[in-house]
């Protein structure tokens, strides 16, 4: 590994492109969980990303300009950018439908909340398939391919459909279900088969790795898995695949020195000016229904009304980063945190004392 080249695949690209009021199309740095923890490791070592561009299929990029602004986020972020092309019908049943609304929701246990539509599950096969020879075209047989993410699970069966071969590994941020929720995903053995193309497959928790071990023992008895440490091996009849449970960081250091940060302290020390003597409760969430946040506002509102000692003492506040923004049950749920804080506050609001705020960080 330490001398191959590095090949990110994800659904987004590390950078954002936005287009501006007056119809200017510009890049920002990316944001989430999957860019802060890999963006320093392709930057220390070199390499590449091949993602989707973030645009909307009905407003389209002159070429040109998107390899100029592609160029300049490459120079920016210390590693390539590649772009996956995505049109109006992929992004909406292949990353909202079949990735949002089926395999989000089953693997986060919430199974009332999928939407088993079979027209998601062949648009989702064809994004994969694109994904895939974006793949094949940028790399070569030396390089290292690091699939993540439920968006893109079938990468490494059609690079194999089309004999292109890879070593590839495959690393899931969400949870993966237990045998028993599994099951209920129609197409769970294309999943399942589509998983064990890969040469590593990586997740968060031993309890991932576990369920997924557990569902190979029943979906493929003739599978032999040996090891029970950090690492596990999964002898099929056609190869061997290795599983393994690494937990994701983050950029410790980039965060530590922003800590310390003369602007940081500074408001620091103004919330500790205006809110002497107040304990402060922070969230900070993506807008997401697996997030918990309307339980959360209603457990402080309990703990107000049982406990009346706290209130002028502790404060809520709620940093909620926006998502999926034009699905309408993300803007329902928006909705309801509003609703939840304005009631919170007009029952026990006292002078100098809002027990609870949200800030939408955008």
């Amino acid at each position: 590994m330490k001398a191959t080249r590095l090949t990110v695949v994800s659904n987004r690209l590390a950078i954002a492109i936005d287009r501006q009021h007056k119809g200017q199309w510009t890049i920002k740095p990316g944001f989430g969980g999957l860019v802060t923890a890999l963006g320093p490791v392709l930057r220390d070592r070199g390499g590449q990303w091949i993602g989707w561009t973030g645009t909307s299929g009905h407003t389209p990029i002159d070429t040109a300009f998107l390899d100029e602004l592609l160029a300049n986020g490459s120079r920016e972020t210390g590693y390539t950018l590649r772009p996956v092309h995505l049109n109006a019908e992929e992004i909406q049943k292949y990353y909202h439908g079949f990735s949002n609304e089926i395999l989000w929701p089953l693997f986060h246990d919430l199974p009332s909340r999928c939407n088993f539509d079979p027209t998601y599950w062949q648009v989702y096969d064809r994004v994969n398939a694109k994904f895939a020879q974006a793949v094949a075209a940028h790399t070569n047989s030396e390089d290292y391919v690091w699939v993540h993410d439920y968006h893109l699970i079938l990468v490494a069966h059609y690079l194999k459909t089309i004999g292109v071969e890879r070593r590839t590994g495959f690393f899931l941020h969400i949870p993966f279900p237990p045998l028993d929720g599994f099951i209920k995903l129609p197409w769970r053995f294309q999943i399942f088969h589509a998983l064990l193309r890969y040469d590593l497959v990586g997740f968060q928790t031993m309890r991932d790795r576990r369920n997924f071990m557990d569902c190979a023992r029943m979906l493929m008895p003739q599978a032999r898995i040996t090891g029970h440490r950090h690492i596990a091996h999964c002898q099929t009849p056609e190869r061997e695949v290795l599983i393994g449970a690494f937990p994701i960081s983050i950029d410790f250091k980039q965060f530590a020195e922003s800590a310390t940060s003369v602007e940081v302290q500074d408001q620091a020390w103004i919330i500790h000016a205006n809110l002497p003597e107040r304990q402060l409760v922070l969230g900070v969430d993506r807008l997401d229904y697996t997030k918990g946040i309307p339980l959360r506002l209603r457990a402080f509102a309990d703990a107000l009304e049982r406990y009346p000692e706290l209130r002028g003492k502790v404060t809520l506040i709620q940093v909620v980063v926006p998502s999926r923004e034009e699905v309408p049950e993300y803007e329902a749920l928006k909705r309801e945190i509003e609703r939840l804080v304005g009631e919170i506050n007009g029952r026990f609001s006292q002078v100098e004392w809002p027990p609870s705020t949200t800030f939408t960080d955008r």
